[in-house]
């Protein structure tokens, strides 16, 4: 039996990173992960912008807000955006290209796990920034800002995220999240 679900256990929000570099070849293996996520009507309306390079990683460190102090210690940075025009559009403002952009995510995230990465996932980044300093389309949309690297000792780390790293994982009971047939 083939069982993925050790990838999705061993996935961890970490933000302890090594300060090694994560070579193209591995973001190529991620960026092809992502790829693969199903999409409505397939328009595959994820689009991945990478920061590996110095002035650039400088720049979208810049935008970080103050408690995602710890990725500006990831040798990587990933921004996943859309734009709405680019989704598949369904009545009652069911516009599905941000669900579809988590999956992507998702997969990434995934194949990260598998490779003996961290990626974790923020909200706390001005997408202004990045739409103005990376030359994103003005309809776009900055969904998710994605930190990549190898695990470190999580050196650096406020007491907070010091434990948040040793701390077991925690989700709340199926009980609580899964219903059969009505609420």
């Amino acid at each position: 039996m083939n069982d993925i679900l050790t990838e999705i256990t061993a996935r961890r929000a970490r933000r302890g990173f090594l300060d090694r570099p994560v070579g193209r070849e591995m973001l190529f293996r991620l960026a092809r992960a992502a790829s693969l996520a199903p999409s409505c009507a397939n328009n595959q309306p994820w689009r991945l912008l990478f920061f590996t390079e110095p002035d650039a990683l400088e720049r979208a460190r810049a935008a970080l807000t103050p408690g995602n102090y710890w990725a500006k210690r990831a040798p990587a940075l990933l921004l996943v955006f859309t734009r709405l025009a680019d989704a598949c559009r369904r009545d009652e403002g069911r516009d599905y290209a941000l669900f579809d952009c988590g999956l992507a995510a998702q997969n990434l995230m995934l194949q990260a796990t598998a490779e003996g990465l961290i990626a974790h996932s923020m909200a706390g980044f001005d997408a202004a920034a990045f739409k103005r300093d990376f030359g994103l389309p003005p309809d776009s949309i900055p969904v998710v800002l994605i930190a990549i690297g190898f695990p470190g000792d999580g050196s650096g780390l406020s007491e907070k995220h010091l434990h948040d790293e040793r701390a077991p994982q925690t989700r709340k009971p199926l009980e609580e999240i899964v219903f059969w047939n009505s609420l």
